[in-house]
C-alpha cells in the first residue's frame, strides 16, 4: 500500500511565477508517484482556517513534508507542526535559505524589518525542535540553519528533452532572476557589452520583473527584459543557447543554490557561473559550462567562449541534459520519502 503524505507549502499555486511556487508544485507532482498526497498551502489568511479544522489529518497520514517559505511562519502553521510533533509523525522541513541569517549583506528594513528577522530566527528554532529531519538544499546553508538532524535536499530537474542546439541557432544569452546588489546583473551588462563586440549579433535576455530593472540596463544595445513563468519561461529557455548565474562572492551566495540553475541543465544549456558558489560546484561536476573569475572580463570570455564554439558548447548540452536524468524531482521526493519513511515498503520506487 502506498504511503500517505501531507504536503504542506507557503504559498497559493495558482500562478507558478516564483520559484518556491515551482519547488512546491514540482514536489508535490513527483510524491503523488510514490504516495497518496493530501496538500493544504496557499496564502496566510487561506491555509490558517484549513490548518485549524485539519488536525484529524494527524490520524490519516504516515508523514509530514513541509516546503517552507522565506518568512515568518504563522501561529497556525506553528501550532499544527507542533501538534505533528506530539503525535510521533514523521516531520520533514525543508528550509530553502536563511537570508536573514545574514544581516550585514541584507540589512532588516526599519523596526518592522527588525521584528520578522527575530520572528523568522524564532520560526527556524520551533522547525530545529518539532522537525524529525530539516532538509536543506546546500551543505553550507545546512550548517547556518539550527538544528541537528539534517540532510541535503537539492533542487529537481525534469525531462524537458533538453535540445543541443544546432550550430546556427541564435547567439542568445538568458539569465533568470532578480537584479539586486549582489545579483551580478550589472557586471553581466557591463560583460556582455564586450561579448558584442566579439559576437555581434548576440542577443541578452533578462527574464525579471521590469519594475526591477535600472533604466541603463534596460535600454542597453542587444538586451531584451522580459517577464515570464511556467510553460512561458520554458520556451524562452528554448530558445536560448547558454544561460548565465553571475553572482557576487559573498558569504550568503556561496553556500546558496538557485533553483533556476536545474531549470537551465533540464532545458539542455551550458552555463556560466561565477565561481566559489554552490551552482558552480554542481556545473563543474556536471561539466556543463564554465566557471569563472568574479569580473567582466572573465565573465565576457566565458560567455563569448561558448556562443563561438559549438563542438565545446554541444557537449556540455549533452552532459547537463544527462546531469539531469539523474536529478530529477522524482529523485527528490523518493529522497524525502526514504528519509522521512526508511522502513515502509512501498516508501520510494525501486
Amino acid at each position: 500500500m502506498k504511503p500517505r503524505i501531507l504536503v504542506l507549502g507557503h504559498y497559493p499555486l495558482e500562478q507558478l511565477d516564483r520559484a518556491p511556487k515551482v519547488r512546491t508544485y514540482r514536489m508535490i507532482e513527483a510524491l503523488a508517484h510514490y504516495a497518496w498526497v493530501t496538500v493544504i498551502t496557499g496564502t496566510r489568511s487561506i491555509r490558517g482556517p484549513v490548518l485549524r479544522k485539519s488536525l484529524r489529518l494527524l490520524d490519516q497520514v504516515d508523514a509530514i513534508y513541509l516546503e517552507s517559505g522565506s518568512s515568518t511562519a504563522t501561529v497556525s502553521d506553528c501550532w499544527f507542526l507542533y501538534q505533528a510533533h506530539r503525535h510521533a509523525i514523521p516531520l520533514g522541513i525543508f528550509v530553502r535559505d536563511a537570508y536573514q541569517l545574514f544581516p550585514d549583506l541584507y540589512p532588516p528594513a526599519g523596526i518592522k524589518g527588525r521584528i520578522l528577522s527575530l520572528l523568522y530566527k524564532i520560526t527556524l528554532g520551533c522547525y530545529a525542535r518539532w522537525a524529525t529531519i530539516i532538509f536543506v538544499p546546500t551543505a553550507g546553508l545546512g550548517q547556518v540553519v539550527p538544528g541537528t538532524r539534517k540532510a541535503l535536499l537539492p533542487p529537481g530537474g525534469i525531462r524537458a528533452g533538453g535540445m543541443v542546439k544546432p550550430p546556427r541557432f541564435a547567439h542568445r544569452i538568458i539569465y533568470v532572476g532578480a537584479a539586486g546588489p549582489h545579483d551580478g546583473v550589472e557586471m553581466l551588462v557591463a560583460a556582455f557589452a564586450l561579448v558584442k563586440e566579439a559576437v555581434a549579433d548576440a542577443e541578452l535576455w533578462l527574464v525579471m520583473r521590469p519594475t526591477e530593472v535600472p533604466g541603463h540596463i534596460a535600454t542597453a544595445v542587444g538586451v531584451q527584459v522580459l517577464e515570464a513563468s511556467g510553460v512561458a519561461l520554458e520556451t524562452l529557455l528554448q530558445s536560448a543557447q547558454v544561460a548565465v548565474i553571475p553572482r557576487i562572492d559573498t558569504r550568503y551566495n556561496r553556500l546558496a543554490l538557485p533553483v533556476k540553475l536545474m531549470d537551465y541543465l533540464s532545458q539542455g544549456l551550458p552555463v556560466v557561473v561565477t565561481k566559489g558558489s554552490e551552482a558552480a560546484n554542481v556545473v563543474e561536476q556536471a561539466h556543463a559550462g564554465l566557471v569563472v573569475e568574479h569580473t567582466v572580463t572573465a565573465l565576457a570570455e566565458g560567455l563569448a567562449f561558448l556562443l563561438q564554439h559549438t563542438a565545446e558548447r554541444q557537449q556540455m548540452s549533452r552532459n547537463a541534459v544527462s546531469f539531469i536524468s539523474e536529478n530529477l524531482w522524482d529523485d527528490r521526493a523518493a529522497s524525502v520519502l526514504a528519509t522521512l519513511l526508511p522502513d515502509h515498503p512501498d516508501g520510494a520506487k525501486e
